[in-house]
């Protein structure tokens, strides 16, 4: 969104929207080279397995815990007899207090082993029995627990614990365990740019974790992952999408991405394609499948919002579309009436929406359906950042109806071989997944994948990150090219339904990054 620079890609054509998700998902894909897009077959299978574990090793000292100092007895004859007796007893008292010191403290380490890290953000962790042998490691997700992105995010943290339960416990010689960290507060309702950086150093300092699952907000990952690049700590992220984080290209910004890798080394990718493509299938979709003429656009000022709306505009741009204006919208507004009062007389027959659903998205849709037009009147397509069950509740499900969104993964019910096995098993636990259910779990296999290949440090960890080539993986084949990117992906469109959630499935195209 919600992860040596790649040219953002220029499309040789119409690009064509009569294929289907499902039929993407049936073959492999082989990238897209800067000026196109193109597919790719897979490669060989590599072992991918893990799972969470701790393990204590208890050593006990030949020297006593307790020394109790002995009183002097200033007495002589009987006195003296009774002093020496004193003594014995109390050299008895210190033998046992010494026993007693130690079963204590056996006790509180295995306490610990089984009871897990505390010092994230949230106290959530799992993965389910690990097993024993191995040495422990660690893997934690940073995702934004609060907020209109809540529903979204919980299912990736429960589809991270349900992959690592069902590996059974073990990446190689490995024993892996998880925790969920928070990088939302209740005040904001979305990711903060403190307690992302605050995360970062509770990782980099912490030398048992070897990778981490996030960040789920691109302005998220642009605080985290330098901080981590100078620890050579692995990112794998279910969601980034700002162009930037990787690569140069429409959005990004000066600097990027070369400023967000301090150490000169790679230690980020990401499991979906990113804002360039987006931008540029959803500007061709506006209007070559919504018959827009002439669009208007908004964006959330955020790091991603902006990047994704700056994307389809220069999409837009070249493939004749008209931009009737663009302008960005204060989250902390009451209501957007004036906003929409400059939509719509500016004689744009198309909405178009860069940003993410917490920055009081819910306001907007109200405003430019009451303002400028429904949705079948006036198109409104928004970027996967709105595409939320959640979204339904905010803006109302009659506000929402006829709103297409896109996202740069594949329709959950399109998923096949390990994918469709993994979702099943998903649905019977916990019930209906979300668009980016899958994709934290296939972050989780990457790393998995990394560790159990690896020497057990982190810079054979990122090493193995950017030579993986999983061929059956939960959402498809999945390796990635020097930047970082996916060397395959997809953006589908999805619409929204007066009935209400899930969004529903309309299709889908596919792309990559460059190999």
């Amino acid at each position: 969104m919600p992860k040596a620079g790649v040219e953002p890609a220029r499309a040789n054509g119409p690009l064509d929207f009569e294929s289907s998700a499902s039929s993407s998902s049936a073959t492999s894909a082989e990238g897209i080279r800067r000026n196109g897009i193109r597919t790719v077959a897979g490669r060989s299978s590599r072992r991918h397995n893990g799972a969470p574990q701790r393990a204590g090793r208890l050593g006990v000292s030949s020297r006593p815990l307790l020394k109790v100092p002995l009183r002097r007895v200033l007495a002589t004859g009987s006195v003296e007899r009774n002093s020496r007796a004193n003594e014995e007893a109390q050299l008895r008292r210190r033998n046992l207090l010494s026993v007693l010191v130690l079963v204590l403290s056996a006790l509180a380490l295995l306490a610990a082993g089984c009871g897990g890290d505390d010092n994230g953000t949230s106290g959530s962790s799992g993965g389910g029995d690990t097993g024993g042998g191995g040495q422990a490691v660690k893997i934690v997700s940073d995702l934004p627990l609060q907020g209109s992105s809540a529903g979204q995010t919980e299912t990736m943290v429960n589809a991270i614990k349900l992959y690592l339960e069902q590996i059974g416990g073990k990446a190689g010689d490995f024993t892996v365990s998880y925790e969920s960290f928070d990088d939302s507060t209740a005040a904001k309702g979305a990711w903060d740019e403190a307690t992302c950086a605050a995360n970062a150093r509770k990782y980099v300092e912490d030398e048992s974790i070897l990778g981490v699952i996030g960040t789920f907000n691109s302005g998220c990952a642009k605080i985290e992952v330098p901080i981590a690049n100078e620890a050579s700590l692995a990112y794998v992220s279910p969601a980034n999408t700002a162009v930037g984080l990787t690569h140069v290209g429409p959005g990004s910004e000066p600097g990027e991405p070369d400023k967000y890798y301090p150490s000169g080394t790679r230690n980020y990718a990401r499991v979906v394609a990113s804002d360039d493509f987006q931008g540029e299938i959803d500007a061709a979709y506006m209007q070559d499948a919504l018959g827009v003429t002439s669009v208007y656009i908004l964006d959330d000022k955020d790091a991603y919002g902006k990047g994704v709306a700056d994307a389809f505009e220069q999409a837009a741009k070249a493939n004749g579309l008209k931009v009737a204006g663009h302008t960005g919208w204060d989250a902390n507004a009451q209501n957007y009436k004036a906003l929409m009062t400059q939509v719509k007389a500016s004689g744009a027959d198309g909405v178009y929406i860069g940003g993410i659903a917490c920055f009081n998205g819910g306001q907007v849709i109200k405003d430019k359906v009451s303002v400028v037009g429904d949705n079948e009147a006036v198109k409104l397509l928004v970027s996967d950042g709105f595409v939320l069950d959640s979204l339904f509740d905010e803006a109302g499900a009659d506000n929402l109806a006829g709103t297409y969104g896109s996202a740069p993964v594949l329709n959950p019910d399109d998923l096949t071989g390990a994918g469709k096995t993994f979702l099943d098993a998903y649905q019977a636990k916990y019930g209906a997944p979300e668009v980016y259910t899958a994709y934290a779990a296939a972050a989780a296999q990457v790393l998995v994948d990394a560790i159990g290949r690896s020497d057990g440090t982190r810079e054979d960890v990122v090493a193995k990150v950017f030579d993986a080539n999983i061929t059956d993986g939960i959402v498809g084949p999945m390796s990635f090219n020097p930047d970082g990117d996916p060397t395959s992906g997809l953006i589908s469109i999805f619409q929204a339904e007066a009935s209400g959630p899930p969004w529903k499935f309309v299709e889908a195209k596919q792309v990559g990054a460059s190999s």
